[in-house]
């Protein structure tokens, strides 16, 4: 009889296996460079399984940039509440003006690191 062809949703039997510390830096970096998962590189050096198409994932600075412009929205949360203040009363123009101008610098060099193109209109 022959057997099924195994796809992910049939594997589902983990398998323990350890490393020195050298090696496991040095297979994460494998992995990363391909872009399959180190699960799919071991199951190829065993079974010798074709490599699936490599996943499209972002270099690592690109998603540092991609974290810090999630960063930067909360960022931007926070001054709109510093607003609400201001708009209660409580003025401090030079700061506010300032960090909204430091604000709208990061994000524009964010995404230009992203390759995005980043709004240029004034905030509200």
């Amino acid at each position: 009889m022959a057997s099924k062809p195994t796809t992910s949703r049939t594997r589902n039997l983990p398998y323990s296996i350890r490393f020195s510390r050298h090696e496991r830096e040095q297979a994460a970096a494998l992995a990363a460079r391909s872009g399959v998962p180190l699960s799919t590189l071991i199951r190829r050096a065993l079974f010798n399984t074709p490599l699936p198409r490599a996943a499209r994932r972002p270099p690592i600075e690109k998603q540092l940039v991609a974290q810090l412009l999630g960063e930067l929205g909360k960022i931007g949360g926070n001054i709109n509440q510093a607003q609400k203040h201001i708009n209660a009363g409580h003025p401090q123009w030079n700061v506010w003006e300032e960090a909204t101008r430091a604000l709208i610098e990061m994000r524009t060099a964010c995404m230009e690191a992203l390759g995005r193109e980043p709004d240029r209109s004034p905030p509200p």
